[in-house]
């Protein structure tokens, strides 16, 4: 596969020399940037490039035209794999999505019954808590006992 990419290459930049060489010298950048195009658009090209260069494949021999042919079946069966992967992308996401969502939701289940009981809780502690008159007549309680204890 590599020594018919080669073949191809080096026959495309012989096509594309001779046409250089026939047309005049100011057209050269210009056929420069064009085999940049085409070879920017190699993996994304469409029929209608193909056909655009059926004079430079004309001067191709055999050998070099099946690979051509087995390159563009390549690109073809790329692109549907590359199609297929989007494809396969898209409803990934949207599936993944789902199962996000249902986690959230599950966590904030549980974050609100956390809640639910930590106020529980609170409301325990806080009852259990002695009032801050309560802590008082305790003081005082303890205060008149001791003077008590000291005082007999």
């Amino acid at each position: 596969m590599k020594i018919k990419m080669i073949i191809v290459t080096m026959a495309a930049l012989a096509v594309a020399g001779i046409a250089t060489a026939e047309g005049d010298k100011g057209a050269s950048a210009s056929a420069v940037k064009d085999q940049l195009k085409v070879k920017d658009q190699l993996q994304t090209c469409t029929p209608a490039l193909e056909k655009d260069q059926t004079r430079l494949k004309e001067c191709l021999p055999e050998e070099v035209k099946e690979a051509v042919k087995d390159m563009t079946q390549a690109r073809e069966k790329y692109q549907e794999q590359l199609k297929d992967k989007q494809k396969e992308l898209a409803a990934c996401v949207d599936e993944e999505r789902e199962v996000l969502r249902a986690q959230l939701r599950d966590q904030i289940k549980d974050q609100t019954r956390d809640r639910v009981q930590l106020r529980e809780r609170l409301q325990e502690m806080r009852e259990a808590l002695p009032t801050h008159s309560e802590v008082m007549e305790q003081a005082k309680e303890q205060v008149q006992e001791r003077t008590r204890r000291g005082g007999e």
